[in-house]
């Protein structure tokens, strides 16, 4: 058995910085744990969860040169943790699409 190191890139907008203080890379490793966690890949177009008391909101996608990459800002409270995988995304995108060129709504 071996193991491979994959480059992880964590983003995180000032709001959610100024939120964390000195926990940024605790969220960062805490993000990384609630991708791992849900088992779905690792591509999220959304992903709300709490750490530290704060609801924070990330978005991750794999770059063409293979680096992970993780955004995060901060989540609303007022609602419920969502996940959105980046699958059920350009699935939605494609179908929205699709009723465009037939003329629907």
């Amino acid at each position: 058995m071996f193991q491979v190191l994959a480059p992880v890139t964590i983003h995180l907008t000032t709001e959610a910085r100024h939120a964390l203080g000195d926990q940024l890379r605790p969220a960062g490793k805490a993000a990384w744990r609630e991708i791992a966690r849900r088992g779905q890949g690792l591509e999220f177009a959304n992903l709300q969860f709490s750490f530290a008391g704060v609801n924070l909101a990330l978005c991750s996608r794999l770059r063409a040169d293979g680096a992970i990459v993780i955004e995060i800002g901060l989540g609303d409270a007022r609602q419920e943790p969502r996940v959105v995988t980046a699958a059920q995304f350009r699935r939605a995108e494609a179908q929205a699409a699709g009723r465009r060129t037939r003329g629907g709504r």
